[in-house]
């Protein structure tokens, strides 16, 4: 086994740097869907401006919750997922009221 200058090995290293290349491109991967995320909240905004519904909907916050709590709950707490979560319903409100200001 080969050692680096600080006493680690240099197997160990390469494969700790692949897979954080691997959880960097996971990463960006997330962004690029709660941008699509992002998009097609603007689209269901605008569907629910044309029938008269407000943006913000508490029991479907919650139900998004529930049900990713009842598939993920081996790894995730319902609580770590509301931690997750509530920031990106808390964007994408943001990102409503915001498409909504006058120009």
């Amino acid at each position: 086994m080969v050692f680096n200058e600080y006493g680690g090995s240099t197997v160990n290293s390469e494969i700790i740097q692949n897979l954080r290349s691997d959880i960097d491109e996971l990463d960006r991967e997330l962004m690029v869907l709660v941008e699509k995320r992002a998009q097609l909240v603007l689209r269901l905004s605008e569907e629910k401006k044309q029938l008269g519904m407000t943006d913000y909907d508490p029991t479907r916050e919650q139900a998004i919750i529930e049900s990713l709590y009842q598939e993920f709950k081996p790894t995730f707490s319902q609580s770590e997922i509301e931690v997750i979560f509530k920031p990106i319903f808390k964007a994408s409100l943001r990102i409503q009221m915001d498409k909504k200001k006058p120009a």
